[in-house]
C-alpha cells in the first residue's frame, strides 16, 4: 500500500507548504545523480511533516522557489541526516540558504554516540527497524520511478522525526544545544563556501613540493575548476589530481615530460593535452609573489611526537565527553596546533571550549 503523497502540481505544492508551516517542523532528503556532471542532477525530494510523507518530483514541477522559502525560514525547523551533499543540491535548486537546519548525524554524536553513523544504522539502533539500501545507486533521473525506488526514498525521511525526538532530548539533557546549532551552521557554511582562492593548500602533500611547483599546481587547479563548471563535468574528468601534481613539477616548455605524464595517465591525445596545460602554465608567469601562501612543510620527527602527545590528551578529553576525538580535532588540526603552539581559531566556539585545558604549546 502506498504510504506517501506526490507533489507534482501547484495545488499539491500549496497544500504541502501550508501543512509544513502549520506543523513547524519538516524532514527532508534528496535523491540525485552525480556521475558524469560537475553539478548534481536532482531527481527527487523527499519530505515528511509529522507522520505524512511527500515525494516531490522536480522534473514535473518547478517547486524550487516555494521549497526555498521553507528552507530559509528560521522559524521552521528542518531535519536532515548527513546532509552535506543535500545542502549543496538544495541550494542550487532553490537558490536558498537553509536556516534552522538540524543534522541528525551531527546531533547523534553530541548525544554521546561517537562516530558518523549512517541513517539505516541509526534507525536500526534507535527504533529497531531494518531498512533496505537496495535502491541507493538507482538512476533517479529516469521515469517512471519504480515502487521500490519510491518506498526506499520515502523511508529516508519516514523515521527522521521519531529518531530526532530521541536524539534531541539527549542533546538537551547534556546541555549541548548551542554546540549542535553551531556545528550545523558550520556545515552549511562549509558546503556553500566559495571555492578556495588557493586550492593547492588542500592537497595533502603540497608542503613537500617546491614553491614553483605549488604555484603551478595552484594555477592548474584553478583552471580545472573553471573548466569543470563551464563544461559541467567532474573535475577529475578534466584533470586528475595526481596528474596535476605531475604537470606542476614540469617547467613551462617541457612538452615531452608533460606528454609522457599524460600518456602514462592514459589520456587520449597526450601531446595536444600537454600543449594546453603548458599554455596555462606559461600564461601564469614566472612564479608567485611574496603574498602567495606556501603550504606548510610536513611535520618533523619532534613535531610528530608532539602531535602524538596532543592526540593522547585529546582522546582522554573526548572519552570523558563521549565524543569521537576526530569530531573535536582532525589530525590536520592537531598538526597545525603543534606548528603554531595554539589551537587555530577556525575550530570554532564549542571546540575551543572543549580543548581549553589542553595547551598545544606544552606537548
Amino acid at each position: 500500500m502506498q504510504s506517501w503523497s506526490w507533489i507534482t502540481t501547484e495545488a499539491d505544492l500549496s497544500r504541502f507548504v501550508q501543512t509544513a508551516r502549520s506543523n513547524g517542523s519538516l524532514a527532508i532528503d534528496t535523491e540525485f545523480v552525480r556521475r558524469r556532471t560537475y553539478h548534481a542532477e536532482l531527481g527527487l525530494v523527499q519530505l515528511a511533516v509529522g507522520e505524512e510523507i511527500f515525494l516531490l518530483d522536480p522534473l514535473a514541477i518547478d517547486a524550487g522557489s516555494a521549497i526555498g522559502e521553507l528552507l530559509a525560514d528560521p522559524q521552521l525547523r528542518k531535519l536532515i541526516h548527513a546532509g552535506g551533499e543535500d545542502i549543496e543540491v538544495l541550494q542550487r535548486w532553490s537558490d536558498a540558504t537553509p536556516s534552522h537546519l538540524v543534522d541528525t548525524q551531527i546531533a547523534n554524536q553530541f548525544a554521546g554516540v561517537p562516530g558518523q553513523i549512517g541513517y539505516q544504522r541509526m534507525v536500526a539502533e534507535r527504533l529497531d527497524i531494518a531498512l533496505s539500501k537496495g535502491e541507493q545507486q538507482s538512476d533517479w533521473m529516469r521515469r517512471p520511478l519504480s515502487e521500490k525506488q519510491c518506498r526506499y526514498a520515502a523511508d529516508d525521511v519516514r523515521y527522521l522525526h521519531p529518531v530526532a525526538a530521541q536524539i534531541l532530548a539527549e542533546v538537551d539533557r547534556l546541555g549541548r544545544n548551542d554546540w549542535l546549532a553551531e556545528e550545523c551552521q558550520r556545515q552549511i557554511d562549509r558546503v556553500l563556501a566559495a571555492p578556495p582562492e588557493f586550492p593547492h593548500l588542500a592537497e595533502r602533500n603540497a608542503g613537500s613540493y617546491p614553491k614553483l611547483a605549488q604555484w603551478r599546481l595552484c594555477q592548474l587547479l584553478r583552471w580545472r575548476l573553471t573548466e569543470a563548471q563551464q563544461r559541467d563535468k567532474p573535475k577529475n574528468w578534466i584533470l586528475d589530481s595526481g596528474l596535476a601534481v605531475a604537470i606542476a613539477h614540469c617547467q613551462p616548455g617541457e612538452l615531452q615530460a608533460m606528454s609522457k605524464a599524460m600518456a602514462d595517465a592514459g589520456r587520449r591525445d597526450p601531446e595536444r593535452a600537454a600543449s594546453k596545460l603548458d599554455a596555462i602554465l606559461s600564461e601564469a608567469g614566472d612564479g608567485p609573489d611574496d603574498a602567495f601562501p606556501i603550504a606548510p612543510e610536513p611535520i618533523n620527527g619532534e613535531q610528530k611526537k608532539s602531535v602524538k602527545s596532543l592526540r593522547a590528551a585529546l582522546i582522554a578529553t573526548a572519552e570523558s565527553l563521549d565524543l569521537a576525538p576526530e569530531f573535536i580535532a582532525t589530525r590536520a588540526v592537531l598538526e597545525q596546533a603543534v606548528r603554531d603552539g595554539r589551537w587555530p581559531e577556525s575550530i570554532g566556539r564549542w571546540r575551543a571550549q572543549v580543548v581549553a585545558e589542553i595547551d598545544p604549546g606544552t606537548h
